[in-house]
Order: structure tokens, then C-alpha cells, then sequence
């Protein structure tokens, strides 16, 4: 039963590293993903940045030929003002010359607001475009070494399973029904040791009657208050 109780504290000790790795493993996968959502983001606000200046600039080339086009209508009304013959189409026509010069200062307003904008972005793209470059390099690099080192866990996790597989076959059904069992209530840990007349899992007093069982090595003892297997701290493979 020593040598059963032995492979049990093999087999938790290895299943309590598994358990480590997946975790490591788990953390590597965020933080993998983190880095490639914030590579993402990058990346679309530096292109969102670039879309903004040229439709700053195709806006400011549609509102300059508004301003052409206006400025033709002013010279036709211009010299349409020496062929009116009345008073009233005078007034008429400097109506119209009017509301045609009102519209040319809202468009040159616009424009001047969008041609402050189109040098605003010109200016700030490229350090932008600079610092966005390097912090992407940046999580390029860490994303990298996180890779491998989840390649790393990921290789590391299979020799583990390997080493479980082959310890599994050498112990008894049923002890390791219990121990599963175990594990799953209490935390991962099934077997635990007695270190002062402690148990170590539960930090309660073991009875001196216990103790004798356990250190007489032929049975599977249980601590009577949080149920977990027991052993000697001195047990050793023999």
C-alpha cells in the first residue's frame, strides 16, 4: 500500500503541474490575443486617419470648385448689371448678387475650416504613422516571444500527459476512482502528507491511532475531518 500511496503523490504532483501548465497556456492565449486586438486597433486608426485627410482634401477640392462656379455667377450678374432696364430688375439682380456673395462666404468658411483640418492631419500623420509603427514592431516582438513560448507549454503539457498515461496502468481502479474524486472536491489535492501529527490539507490534528495506521503503511487512511488520503512527509519509494 506504501508503494500505491507513493505513485498517488507522483500522480498529484504531476496532475498539479498539468494543471499549472493549462493555466500558463490559457494566460499566453489572452495575452496573444490582447496584443493582436490592440495590433488591430492600431492599424485601423492609423488607415482611419489617413481616409480622414483624403476626404478632407476631396471635400476641399468639391467646396474650391463651388467657389469657382460661384464666382462665375458673380461676374455674369456683374455684367449683366450694365443691361438692366428698369429700376425693379436692378433690384432684382442686386438681390441676387447678394445672396450669391452670402453663399460664397459660407463656402469659404467651410473651406478655410477644412483646409485647417487637411494641415492639422498633415502635420500629425506622420509622427502618428512613426510612433504607431513602433508600438506595433513592439507587440509584433512580444507577440512573438509569447508564441513560442506557448509552443514551449503546449510541448511541455504532452510529455506530462505522456508521463500520466504511464503511471495510470500501475494503479488500482478503484484507488484511483478515489483519488479523482478527491481531487475534484478538494481543491486537486487528495493526498496529502502528516507533518506534526498535522494534516496538512486541513491544518486539524491527526488521532495517535491514525498515525499508527498510517505509518504501519498497510492500508489507504483517511483524515477524519476533511477526508483526504494521508501518508508519512517521509515517504519513499522503495
Amino acid at each position: 500500500m506504501g508503494e500505491e500511496l507513493f505513485l498517488l503523490t507522483e500522480l498529484q504532483a504531476l496532475d498539479s503541474e498539468i494543471a499549472k501548465n493549462e493555466q500558463r497556456k490559457k494566460k499566453h492565449s489572452h495575452q496573444i490575443q490582447q496584443r493582436e486586438i490592440k495590433i488591430s486597433e492600431l492599424e485601423k486608426n492609423l488607415l482611419s486617419k489617413q481616409e480622414e485627410l483624403k476626404e478632407i482634401k476631396k471635400k476641399r477640392r468639391a467646396e474650391e470648385r463651388r467657389i469657382d462656379e460661384v464666382d462665375l455667377k458673380l461676374a455674369k450678374h456683374e455684367d449683366e448689371k450694365y443691361k438692366v432696364k428698369s429700376r425693379d430688375e436692378f433690384t432684382a439682380l442686386d438681390k441676387e448678387v447678394s445672396h450669391v456673395e452670402g453663399e460664397k462666404r459660407e463656402i469659404e468658411d467651410l473651406l478655410l475650416e477644412l483646409m485647417e483640418k487637411e494641415e492639422e492631419l498633415t502635420q500629425f500623420l506622420p509622427s502618428f504613422k512613426v510612433k504607431a509603427e513602433a508600438e506595433k514592431n513592439e507587440l509584433d516582438r512580444e507577440k512573438k516571444v509569447l508564441i513560442s513560448s506557448l509552443k514551449e507549454l503546449i510541448s511541455k503539457g504532452e510529455k506530462f500527459q505522456e508521463e500520466r498515461e504511464k503511471l495510470i496502468p500501475q494503479l488500482d481502479p478503484v484507488l484511483l476512482e478515489q483519488y479523482e474524486k478527491l481531487r475534484q472536491l478538494k481543491d486537486e489535492l487528495a493526498v496529502v502528507p502528516i507533518k506534526d501529527g498535522i494534516c496538512e490539507g486541513c491544518n486539524v490534528k491527526v488521532p495517535p491511532s491514525l498515525i499508527g495506521r498510517i505509518k504501519r503503511g498497510k492500508e489507504i487512511v483517511y483524515c477524519e475531518n476533511c477526508n483526504r488520503m494521508l501518508y508519512n512527509a517521509s515517504l519513499r519509494k522503495v
